[in-house]
C-alpha cells in the first residue's frame, strides 16, 4: 500500500536546498541531507529568533529530502522543472525580455555598476559607430549620383 503522496512545489530548487548536482544519487542525497540536517537543527540553537530561523530552514531540508529521497517523487519534480523549464525557455523566446516572473533555475547573476557602465559605455560607442558608418555610407551614394549626373554634362560641354 502506497503511502500519503509527496507534494512539492516546483519553485523551489531542492537540488540547491541540499547543495547537489542534478545528478546526485540517493546516497549523495542522503549524506547532504545528514550534514546539514546537523548544522541547521532547531536544537543546536541558542536563542529564539536562531531557533525559528533554525526550524525554518529544518522544514526546508525535510521538503527536499522528502521529494530527493523517493525515486518517484524525485522523477515528477525532475519532470516538473523540466517542463516549467522549457515553458520559460519558449515563453522568453516569444517575449523576449520583457518584465515578468523570473525562472529559479534561469537566473542571472547581477550586474555591478561598473559594468553597467561599461556596458552603457559600449553601446554608446556602438550606436556612434553604426551613425557614422551610415552616414559616410549616404555620402557615398550622394557623391556617386552626382558624378554620374555630372559627368555626361561636362562630356557634352567638352565635345559641344
Amino acid at each position: 500500500m502506497a503511502g500519503p503522496r509527496v507534494r512539492f512545489d516546483p519553485e523551489i530548487n531542492y537540488y540547491q536546498v541540499l547543495n547537489v548536482p542534478y545528478t546526485a544519487t540517493r546516497a549523495e542525497i542522503t549524506r547532504a541531507y545528514r550534514t546539514l540536517m546537523r548544522s541547521a537543527h532547531p536544537d543546536r540553537a541558542h536563542t529564539e529568533p536562531e531557533r525559528k530561523k533554525a526550524e525554518e530552514r529544518a522544514k526546508l531540508l525535510n521538503a527536499a529530502y522528502a521529494v530527493l529521497g523517493k525515486p518517484e517523487v524525485r522523477r515528477e519534480y525532475d519532470a516538473a522543472i523540466r517542463q516549467r523549464a522549457v515553458s520559460d525557455a519558449l515563453m522568453q523566446r516569444y517575449t523576449g525580455n520583457m518584465p515578468g516572473r523570473p525562472s529559479p533555475f534561469m537566473n542571472r547573476a547581477p550586474v555591478s555598476p561598473q559594468a553597467r557602465r561599461a556596458q552603457q559605455r559600449a553601446s554608446r560607442s556602438a550606436l556612434l559607430h553604426f551613425l557614422l558608418i551610415t552616414v559616410l555610407f549616404l555620402a557615398a551614394i550622394v557623391a556617386v549620383v552626382l558624378l554620374v549626373s555630372l559627368v555626361p554634362q561636362a562630356v557634352q560641354a567638352l565635345v559641344g
